[in-house]
């Protein structure tokens, strides 16, 4: 799907992920400042004409650092929702890419050896087309910092990116939490020490009932003794 400059440029100022600015940098920007006002000499030790020049020079610079803290400081994403924008970003840029799969394939027996070699984990793949959510193929993304496996799966016309990777070790299992970025719906578990992540336009009901499909059909077996 070809998608023109006109389109692309909405598309990006909705979508774009923004990242909250390192802890701390407004109060350096303050000491920047004030670190610059002390640095300059007194006005009465100059010459009238350069005394102005000085104080304009310090203007524009204490204008131009505040300036920037205001852009970087301006609607800050919380640092806890900063995933959930990236996990967005990622199905958005799929979707404009047409590149949903690197292997494009409904057979789950094709598409989880092809991840070996490729991850340093297995993700769980499951088809559940017997369902209304079949599997059609598989690709590598990035998120959190590393590579991760992302299954593609579909509801008729929407598209299902559900994104694995291993929790931290010491993470509990953790019951599905529900959330909604930019008009998508967001659903993400922790489970047999895997992190997982969906996305789509789906409504949150169809979307609820595909994570506890998949929950279902991955949740680990317990051996009997």
């Amino acid at each position: 799907m070809q998608v023109s400059d006109d389109e692309l440029r909405p598309l990006i100022r909705r979508h774009a992920v923004r990242h909250a600015p390192p802890e701390g940098l407004a109060e350096r920007i303050r000491q920047s400042v004030r670190t610059e006002a002390a640095a300059t000499p007194p006005a009465l030790t100059r010459k009238p004409r350069d005394g102005w020049k000085g104080l304009a020079w310090f203007g524009t610079g204490a204008a131009t650092a505040w300036g920037l803290a205001l852009v970087l400081l301006a609607s800050p994403v919380p640092s806890q929702d900063a995933l959930a924008e990236a996990v967005t970003g990622n199905h958005v840029r799929s979707l404009m890419a047409s590149h949903l799969a690197d292997v494009a394939s409904s057979d789950q027996h094709t598409v989880k050896p092809w991840f070996a070699g490729k991850l340093d984990f297995s993700p769980p793949v499951v088809d559940l087309a017997t369902d209304g959510f079949p599997l059609t193929g598989g690709r590598l993304d990035y998120l959190d910092g590393r590579t991760v496996a992302a299954l593609v799966y579909r509801s008729g016309p929407h598209v299902i990116n559900l994104f694995y990777w291993p929790a931290a070790a010491d993470a509990k299992p953790a019951a599905p939490a529900f959330s909604t970025r930019q008009g998508y719906q967001l659903i993400h578990w922790a489970q047999g020490g895997m992190q997982a992540w969906a996305v789509s336009d789906l409504n949150a009901a169809e979307l609820q009932n595909f994570a506890s499909l998949m929950r279902e059909r991955t949740a680990p077996t317990t051996a009997r003794p």
